[in-house]
């Protein structure tokens, strides 16, 4: 309990250029649901945290045979015009591909995007092409074909080790029992991102150093390539959200307070 006090009554420090919300978008398999231990601390230091399910993840009953990439990037846009004030965008892993494009569909309403443990972009690339899958000692070695139309799903018996290696054996087995097929063709759709929209976002990226989904080396490989302004790292495996929900609110309380500075 003393714990769980010392994370809620930490407060934020804030600046004039602050972003006073956050959006969190999940990634593959998952949904909205991954941040509800995330939420309740961000929410305790003052900010409007704003969750997601992504079209067919989740509880959105959309069949994935007709989820496309426009549908995720639909998704994130309204809830980003859901208030005039810009917010703090995060992305987690897969969330990355769609939320690029929002960042350029709506970049008045994104303060900063930050990417955790995520797929960074650039103008005309897919997820699918850039050989993620030949990644060793990475979720892409648990993906197999779903029973379900239009999906591909992760091996459950390996999807402990590989998304929640650092989580508790309760905290994983809750996790596992709720992730669903993932839509496979907005993976393989190329995002369209341009200077004078998507460039001018403010962008952070948070490495995972312990991470069996992503490797730490992929992560430092996007930041490397892109125009990632802040790099940060967590000793987490890919799911700090429920590993490592305090240290993780911290290090993002400390980027929506950057704002729009490099």
């Amino acid at each position: 309990m003393a714990t769980l006090f010392s994370m809620l009554r930490r407060k934020p420090r804030r600046t004039p250029q602050s972003a006073r919300r956050i959006v969190l978008v999940h990634g593959a398999s998952h949904g909205a649901w991954c941040w509800e231990i995330l939420t309740p601390i961000l929410t305790s230091y003052g900010y409007e945290v704003q969750t997601l399910d992504l079209p067919g993840l989740g509880d959105d009953p959309t069949p994935p045979a007709q989820v496309r990439l426009a549908d995720y990037v639909d998704r994130i846009v309204g809830v980003l015009k859901s208030r005039a004030e810009p917010a703090l965008l995060v992305a987690h892993s897969m969330g990355g591909l769609p939320a690029s494009q929002a960042a350029e569909n709506a970049s008045d309403h994104v303060a900063r995007l930050v990417f955790l443990s995520a797929v960074a972009l650039k103008d005309g690339e897919s997820m699918g092409g850039l050989s993620l899958l030949d990644l060793p000692n990475s979720a892409s070695q648990t993906i197999r074909p779903s029973s379900v139309e239009g999906a591909v799903e992760f091996d459950p018996d390996r999807a402990q080790d590989v998304f929640y290696n650092r989580c508790s054996p309760e905290i994983a087995a809750k996790a596992k029992a709720r992730l669903k097929p993932q839509a496979a063709t907005p993976i393989g759709e190329p995002v369209a991102l341009s200077q004078e929209r998507y460039g001018r976002v403010p962008k952070s990226y948070i490495v995972c150093a312990d991470d069996h989904a992503l490797p730490a080396s992929a992560q430092r490989w996007f930041c490397e390539r892109g125009d990632i302004g802040r790099v940060r790292e967590i000793a987490s495996d890919h799911s700090p959200f429920l590993s490592a929900p305090r240290e993780l609110a911290y290090i993002i309380d400390d980027e929506a307070r950057v704002g729009r500075l490099q």
